[in-house]
């Protein structure tokens, strides 16, 4: 096999300091035609990627770009926006890999060009342009890639992906379909995002990254949970996700009641807790109040509100006493809201 320049640990991390230097660009132009593939398969994919590729087809020579741009949220860990164009391929995510994985992360992949199809966990959905897919990386996973492809992927930490995603089915291996009128404003945000992130303030960039992954949020909420609802097979889902997304909605309201929500869902307050014992683990009180405190978590990481003080933020999300929002809080996230702005700040600064 040709000696590649990335396949020694020195090369290696002169590829990935290179690939820092130029704005997180990486592509097979970059080095000689006839080791290109190896080039894709075992620095790109292998080094960045955390899979094993094998490439489809019979393309000489081999054809491939990434760019990574990552996304400062001071209260998570990496969230990157990825976009990738390659030839055929299919990439494997195995048990060795995921060993060498210091954080869990998940991916949801937008397609943009071409198809693919996704397996983990014993589900399986292929891609078409306009679908987003979700592939969880603590877990072994296929892709195939049948025919030259462009995407655009979300790579968010654990916690971020489990803050705004549903959490009454595994979505591993599945798929939000682009045909769904909130999944396609959930995919313009998310590609708008992509597209002009260089050009947003720096400031203003967790709080832009955020809106876009709420209109994510609420599209994953509706087609897991709402449409088997709306079509008949399941009340209690969609009655769930249409009382989520009236929380969502009503959250500031400080008098917001079980018994407010349940009525503009049109069932019984006894119903309406039984549904979210059944579909969160938990009443519609301590949703609520999750909901909140997440809100106010993300408002205090965010340096552009920093002018605003806690006690108008927590307000803002519906906590009507400092003190209780506070005691809330540490019990949360185990520090205290001041203490969390701080460090906040603090990794902005460095």
């Amino acid at each position: 096999m040709t000696s590649l320049p990335g396949t020694t640990r020195h090369g290696k991390a002169a590829l990935l300091a290179e690939y820092g230097k130029i704005a997180g660009l990486l592509t097979t132009a970059s080095v000689p035609a006839a080791q290109r593939l190896d080039f894709w398969r075992e620095v790109v994919c292998h080094t960045i990627a955390g899979v094993e590729a094998t490439a489809l087809g019979d393309a000489h020579p081999y054809a491939g770009a990434i760019h990574a741009q990552p996304i400062p949220l001071a209260h998570m860990p990496s969230f990157d926006l990825v976009h990738v164009e390659a030839d055929p391929q299919r990439v494997r995510r195995t048990r060795e890999l995921i060993s060498m994985q210091t954080e869990p992360t998940w991916l949801l992949m937008v397609q943009e060009e071409g198809t693919c199809t996704i397996r983990q966990s014993e589900q399986q959905a292929t891609l078409k342009p306009g679908d987003i897919g979700f592939l969880d990386t603590a877990r072994p996973y296929e892709v195939i890639f049948p025919q030259t492809f462009r995407q655009n992927i979300l790579r968010m930490p654990a916690p971020l992906f489990y803050d705004i995603m549903p959490r009454s089915r595994d979505v591993a291996g599945m798929a939000l379909s682009g045909d769904d009128a909130l999944t396609v404003i959930a995919r313009q945000n998310i590609v708008l995002l992509e597209r002009f992130v260089s050009a947003i303030d720096p400031i203003l960039l967790p709080a832009a990254a955020n809106r876009a992954l709420d209109h994510l949020a609420l599209a994953a909420r509706f087609f897991f949970e709402g449409n088997a609802g709306r079509r008949g097979h399941n009340l209690s889902a969609s009655s769930f996700a249409r009382a989520c997304a009236y929380i969502s909605q009503m959250l500031g309201d400080p008098l917001l009641s079980v018994e407010q929500i349940a009525a503009a869902v049109g069932i019984s307050s006894g119903h309406l807790q039984q549904i979210f014992r059944q579909s969160s683990g938990s009443t519609v009180g301590e949703y609520v109040r999750e909901r909140r405190l997440a809100c106010c978590r993300r408002d205090l990481a965010d340096a552009s509100l920093n002018h605003q003080s806690i006690t108008s933020i927590a307000f803002r999300w519906g906590f009507s006493e400092s003190s209780s929002f506070s005691r809330a809080f540490r019990t949360a996230f185990q520090t205290s809201p001041r203490r969390y702005r701080d460090a906040c700040r603090l990794d902005a600064s460095e």
